[in-house]
Parts: C-alpha cells; structure tokens; sequence
C-alpha cells in the first residue's frame, strides 16, 4: 500500500509492472534449531509476523504468526490472560471515505484494519485492499484509466466479518477456537479488537507466554 500511495495515478501501470526486487523488504531468519523465544524476538524487531528459516539447501522456509497461534489450537501455547487485559483499540472509518483516505490512515497509524461505522463487527484489511486493487478487474482499471484505479469508496472494498468474544474469556481459549484462519476477534464493547498480534506478542512481552511441554 505504500507504493500505491507514493506512486502518481499516471505511474501505476508503470510501477504495477517493475521487477519486484524493487518493492522487496527484509523479513528476519533463524535456523531451524533457534527458539520460540529468538522467534518472537524477530517479530518485535521487524515489526512483522514472517521470519525466514534457513534450510541447508534452498528453498528456505517461512513461518508466521499463524503457525504460532495454531499452538493455540493444539493446546501448546498457554496465557491465562484475560483478552481484555491484551486488547487494541478499534479504528473505524466512514464507509464512503475514499480508498485513498482509508490507507493513508492504516499507513499514518500503523495498522492493518479499520474497521466500517454503523457495520457492527465488519472491517477492511490491508489483505482486502490488495485483494481488490490486483484482481484482474482492477489491474485492467489500472492499465485502461489509471486515474480511476484508486478512485473508489471503502464501502467497494469486500469486508470481512470478525468474530465477538467475552472480555474475561482467556487469550488461550481465544487463541484456541477452532476456525483456523479467523483471526480477529471484536470484544462486546466493540471498541477493541484481538489480531494474532494481540494474542501471542503482547503475552510474551509481558511474560505470560508459556509453552506447554
């Protein structure tokens, strides 16, 4: 989204087809043998939930946030944290804002989802936006009428549904439900929210996080 925001309209389909090395960015690596706890490490310090495992022959591997929070489910990870006690504050945003406005926010702010006024529970992600702007329909938007690529509301965005949960239910029961890959949560408040982020480094910086051996 950063690329989108700091490329001119009339430069899109240019940039859309420029080697990829140039939008690249370093992920952290550890070897197979390293700790969760060097793992975590590499997470804070990057800032993202991907980091390279090294292999003795290429391909390497990647492991992300999902794959910690699936020891959830596997009743590996335990924090008997209370969700309330790890949660983040909500940002919402008007449907009718332009596409252009929303990322500027999630860019400004740090974060990866904003969530729809007067939509109970629905949000856009950074995954959405790229889903919609390099679907084929959009690409060719791109290449045809440059100008008119980013020239759209978030309400044309596809939302995506978070599930609510109780403030005292713990981060491990949380963590642990069973639908992989529904990864944000909204407290009955909804004001706040729980990402993967949320439920696995908030607990270990607070030293909560405990592998269950």
């Amino acid at each position: 989204m950063r690329l989108v925001l700091e490329t001119k309209p009339g430069d899109y389909y240019k940039v859309l087809w420029s080697p990829c090395t140039t939008t690249t960015m370093w992920l952290g690596a550890l070897e197979y043998q390293d700790s969760l706890e060097n793992l975590l490490r590499i997470f804070e310090l990057t800032g993202f939930g991907d980091a390279r495992v090294n292999a003795n022959a290429p391909p390497h591997a990647l492991i992300t946030l999902d794959e910690v929070v699936s020891l959830y489910r596997e009743r590996k990870l335990k924090c008997k944290l209370q969700v309330k006690e790890i949660a983040s504050r909500a940002i919402f945003v008007d449907p009718e804002s332009t596409l252009m406005e929303a990322m500027r926010t999630m860019r400004d702010k740090r974060i990866r989802r904003l969530f729809i006024q007067g939509k109970k529970g629905l949000f856009v992600s950074d995954r959405n936006i790229l889903a919609f702007l390099f679907s084929p329909k959009a690409l060719a938007v791109a290449r045809d009428a440059p100008d008119l690529w980013t020239d759209v509301s978030v309400s044309s965005i596809p939302s995506t549904k978070a599930i609510f949960a109780s403030p005292q239910a713990r981060v491990e029961d949380v963590g642990g439900m069973p639908d992989a890959g529904h990864d944000v949560f909204v407290l009955s408040d909804g004001d706040s929210l729980i990402s993967r982020w949320d439920l696995v480094m908030k607990p270990w910086k607070e030293r909560q996080l405990s592998l269950s051996l």
